[in-house]
């Protein structure tokens, strides 16, 4: 292992981030928010050093395997250690800081927030704000403007005016800080290395490396000669589809920024909203009807947006076998919650709740358009947690094991059914027209026992972390392990609307499962074998 190689890609993502912060910044100043200004201006500056500090310490040279392994893992531990930065600066804990930061890059969507405002905008608690870093360096910069200004306003370039008083001012909602968690579900959707190989020049077998270790779908070859080129087309196609997401909403009549965040947060499939009721609050059909279209686009294989859009492959969609897999999973998951989820009112409210809740759970968004899910039926609970751990399509922006993977296993158990009866004969697995190589059975069959084993391990794990909780059950110990580790969110019982009813060790605990659900275990694994680090 050649760990300065590792630490030229963590420097150029660092300083790549620090750049991205300034975007939050500005929608603090559009809001008026001098202390978000402040926290986002420091991270951004923060950031930015700790990338040329790691750049400092780097050499160029031909990253392996083995450096890629390391690169795309501590890449994301880097990406929300970093993200926190904001949180921390208006006064959240480090590890609630953290858990937030992780749950949007990884696109879980599951908060620590609990407190909102009468539009239903989520706040910070104002004892926090006022105890603060970014209070404290707006409170010591305001004093120093005072004693040097004739006046209490002080006139900035484009007609902006600077009011010192009101630099002080703690306002309930931080406007830039929630567009922060949503911008962070767009740029964890498709995966921040996969950005980072799309926008960095010149990157060359490094980037070949890190697009083999984090790019879509069960096989991991470009879709175009430059690994590059091939990063660029998914980012035009994700982005081209948020803007159309946000565009539509806004005709459906959101207001702007709420459209805005909310279409990062669908073609994500992460679920963070601006607001604490979710979807839920905006009462409204044609709005469900759009983010569902954008969920269910976000869960589906990129690849396949490719071929149509590039390739002119129009039928390939209806002929993909794991999309119909996928599609087939959801009719029948909303036939259960139809038929035995006692969901409460009228056929036309129980079909709404069923396709959106549904919906939201397969392609781990996590977005609600009702509170009530959690008074549901147990049979619908644990289907909606089994679609929590199956999760969107392979190449998509969702989480779990993913369709295409099941659908393997399926084909596997089945032909080694009629094995049993015909020793001799010779089966292949088929994905469409084409036969699954041996290798990726059996790299399938290795993520599936290791996920069902970590998320039988990380439940246990919750259930000790809460067992002085008494509101913590069963249910919730199964729901919160399945929900960080598919990165979906919401979970049930204590942990259904959020996850401030957990100890801080529950939440940390939380991180690790959202972590290594969305690397999909074995690049985190690998960093933990002696192996991994022999030079």
């Amino acid at each position: 292992m050649k760990i300065r190689i590792v630490l030229k890609t963590l420097g150029l993502l660092a300083v790549l981030l620090g750049i991205f912060m300034v975007i939050p910044g500005l929608v603090s100043a559009i809001y008026k928010e001098p202390l978000g200004v402040v926290a986002f201006g420091f991270s951004s500056f923060v950031a930015i050093i700790t990338g040329f500090i790691l750049k400092h310490f780097s050499e160029n040279s031909t990253m392996g395997h083995r450096e890629a392994f390391a690169a795309v893992s501590l890449s994301w531990l880097l990406a929300a250690m970093l993200g926190a930065l904001p949180y921390i600066f208006l006064g959240l804990s480090p590890i609630d800081a953290i858990f937030e930061s992780m749950s949007g890059f990884t696109t879980a969507g599951a908060t620590i927030l609990s407190e909102y405002n009468s539009q239903g905008y989520w706040i910070l608690n104002k004892d926090l704000v006022q105890g603060s870093l970014a209070y404290a360096l707006a409170d010591r910069a305001a004093s120093y403007l005072l004693h040097y200004s004739s006046s209490d306003t002080i006139s900035l370039y484009f007609g902006i005016t600077l009011d010192l008083k009101d630099m002080l001012a703690i306002k309930g909602t931080y406007y830039g800080l929630l567009f922060w968690r949503s911008f962070t579900q767009l740029l964890g959707g498709l995966g921040i290395v996969l950005l980072f190989i799309a926008v960095l020049p010149n990157l060359g077998v490094a980037g070949r490396e890190l697009y083999s270790v984090e790019g879509l779908g069960l096989t991991k070859e470009a879709l175009t000669p430059r690994v590059k080129n091939t990063a660029k087309t998914f980012w035009g196609i994700y982005l081209g589809l948020a803007v159309l997401e946000a565009l539509l909403l806004v005709a459906a009549g959101l207001p702007f920024y709420d459209s805005i965040c909310t279409a990062f947060a669908s073609i994500a499939t992460g679920g963070f909203s601006p607001v604490a009721y979710s979807i839920a609050k905006y009462n409204s059909v044609l709005v469900e009807a759009i983010v569902c279209i954008f969920l269910l686009l976000g869960g589906t294989n990129f690849i396949i947006y490719y071929q149509i859009i590039f390739k002119k492959n129009f039928k390939n969609l209806f002929k993909d076998s794991e999309f119909r897999f996928y599609i087939l999973i959801m009719s029948i998951s909303i036939l259960m919650l139809m038929l035995w989820g006692k969901i409460p009112g009228e056929f036309h409210t129980e079909l709404r709740s069923s396709i959106f809740q549904v919906i939201s759970t397969m392609t781990t968004a996590g977005f609600v358009n009702n509170f009530d899910y959690d008074a549901w039926s147990l049979p619908a609970k644990i289907t909606l947690i089994l679609l929590m751990l199956i999760g969107g399509c392979t190449g998509s922006t969702g989480g779990g094991i993913k369709v295409g993977r099941v659908l393997i296993v399926l084909k596997y158990t089945y032909n080694e059914l009629i094995r049993s009866l015909h020793p001799k004969a010779v089966m292949v697995i088929k994905m469409g027209d084409k036969i699954v190589k041996e290798n990726t059975v059996k790299s399938v069959l290795l993520f599936v026992q290791l996920y069902l084993l970590i998320f039988i391990c990380a439940t246990l794990a919750f259930a000790i972390t809460e067992s002085a909780n008494p509101q913590f059950n069963a249910l919730s110990a199964i729901s919160a392990a399945a929900s960080c580790l598919g990165v979906v969110g919401p979970g049930f019982g204590i942990v259904a609307l959020d996850f401030t009813g957990i100890s801080q060790a529950g939440r940390a605990l939380g991180v690790f499962c959202m972590y290594i659900g969305r690397l999909e275990i074995l690049p985190v694994i690998l960093m933990f074998l002696p192996e991994t680090w022999k030079k």
